[in-house]
């Protein structure tokens, strides 16, 4: 997995606008990063990150806020309520580009958050949370949810083990002490299965290997063209040929990144769940 820094390297070795002594670079990262975020888009559109959302629930509502869901391209089922094996799929109904109405008949009880005593400790790639001076037993049960207070994600408790300890429903993905009483929890949920724009920084990414060779191709032939167009009227200390050399070499990328789109393209399917 390849971050912004990294990427942006390698379309420079594809570009040969790689960092030497006292030789200006032909393009900016700023000018790069424009051409990753457009590239970023089409992918996302064709092949999207999936990723599953923790909404709480109003007391005798079936509304549902999106508005701070971000990156959000659209909503494929939710599950309410969570937890059951197999899963309760629902439909939604749209009210508005941020407003969705889970499709049920049950009445959602207040799902509201709280945060929890003493200082809790995540640790990436393991289930197990611990606490000091915390009070698990009195505060949480299983089926609940907790999150660090500086993380966006949920994680469903599998256990609780003891006044210190719970065991979750997956491996955590942060790590480290929470700020003292600041760790989040909640109690009835629902998850909505979304499609999200992709996201790549300085310290993460959402790409898979797939789409950073179709990012780098893209990127490159914009950059290519862009840069050809430039060159047509200035003085050309590379041959005549230069600048069509490389608008014809960028045109060839982007053909070959529009194959790629293709072959990326998820087809998107609806099952209609019934209502209960």
């Amino acid at each position: 997995m390849k971050y912004l820094s990294a990427i942006r390297a390698r379309i420079r070795q594809v570009l040969k606008d790689e960092f030497a002594e006292g030789v200006d670079l032909e393009w900016e990262d700023d000018e790069l990063d424009i051409y990753i975020d457009d590239c970023l888009q089409e992918i996302s559109e064709r092949s999207p990150y999936k990723a599953v959302e923790v909404k709480t629930t109003i007391a005798n509502s079936r509304i549902l806020d999106l508005s701070d869901i971000e990156n959000l391209l659209w909503i494929e089922k939710l599950e309410y309520p969570t937890g059951n094996d197999p899963g309760d799929f629902r439909n939604f109904i749209e009210i508005d580009a941020e407003t969705i109405e889970i499709d049920t008949t049950l009445d959602p009880s207040a799902g509201g958050s709280g945060t929890l005593t003493g200082t809790v400790t995540f640790t990436k790639g393991s289930a197990t949370v611990t606490g000091s001076g915390t009070d698990f037993d009195g505060e949480l049960e299983a089926g609940y949810h907790i999150k660090k207070s500086t993380s966006s994600r949920w994680y469903r408790i599998y256990s609780v083990d003891s006044d210190t300890q719970v065991t979750l429903a997956e491996p955590s993905r942060d790590t480290g002490a929470d700020t003292e009483d600041a760790t989040q929890y909640c109690y009835e949920t629902v998850y909505v299965y979304c499609a999200k724009l992709h996201e790549l920084t300085e310290d993460s990414s959402t790409l898979k290997p797939q789409h950073e060779r179709l990012l780098i191709q893209g990127v490159s032939g914009r950059a290519a063209i862009s840069k050809s167009r430039e060159l047509i009227n200035a003085i050309n200390v590379g041959g005549a040929g230069t600048p069509s050399n490389m608008q014809a070499w960028g045109i060839n990328q982007l053909t070959l990144y529009r194959e790629g789109l293709r072959r990326i393209e998820e087809t998107r399917t609806y099952r209609e769940y019934p209502k209960s």
